[in-house]
């Protein structure tokens, strides 16, 4: 063995030491929990532009995602669970379980499917025509565009049936939007006041 090669052998600890100590995180003049400082989100609204910053309400881009996600979701939700429903309804004795989870499986897509795009093309004729009302009503947002609204979907979804399913599909969408009102803003308020 060469002298190089011992000094390399003798000096190969103190660099494996020094590598170790430097992947150690040490805050010596902060006290523990100021670490956690690193995790406190901000409280105030954070907003790109400064017009952003002022504005009251969502625009009508926001409300058109927010409604018809929410509602396509919940439709999809609701229409799985009717679906594991009338799987069950469907079963028979002695079928194997390959075979009703198929069946399950197929009435799940199928029902959620379709209740989740009803809703979510209900809640697009809603999101609409609450921003054109509120459009033509100089950006006025409040009860009357919502139930206006309400009313205007419910007779716009149902006219095809004709004049009287959509004089019924008004009244009820002028009920559930009534409705959504007395029951849902305070909740929304609630549990979620950046969204209200």
């Amino acid at each position: 063995m060469s002298l190089a090669d011992d000094a390399w052998q003798a000096a190969a600890p103190e660099e494996e030491e020094q590598q170790r100590h430097q992947h150690q995180v040490v805050f010596p003049h902060y006290p523990a929990y100021r670490a956690l400082a690193l995790y406190e989100l901000p409280t105030s609204p954070e907003s790109l532009f400064e017009e952003q910053a002022h504005r009251s309400c969502r625009t009508w881009s926001e409300d058109l995602t927010l409604y018809t996600g929410v509602s396509y979701l919940t439709g999809v939700a609701a229409g799985a669970v009717e679906g594991l429903r009338r799987a069950a309804v469907e079963a028979e004795r002695g079928e194997s379980l390959k075979l009703r989870t198929s069946r399950a499986l197929n009435n799940c897509s199928s029902v959620g499917r379709a209740c989740g795009n009803r809703l979510g093309v209900i809640a697009m004729l809603f999101s609409g025509t609450r921003s054109a009302l509120s459009h033509y009503r100089s950006g006025a947002d409040d009860w009357v565009n919502t139930a206006a609204a309400g009313v205007a979907t419910g007779a716009l979804y149902r006219m095809p049936g004709g004049p009287r399913s959509a004089i019924v599909g008004g009244l009820v969408g002028g009920i559930l939007a009534g409705a959504g009102l007395v029951a849902g803003r305070p909740l929304l308020h609630k549990f979620a006041p950046n969204l209200g």
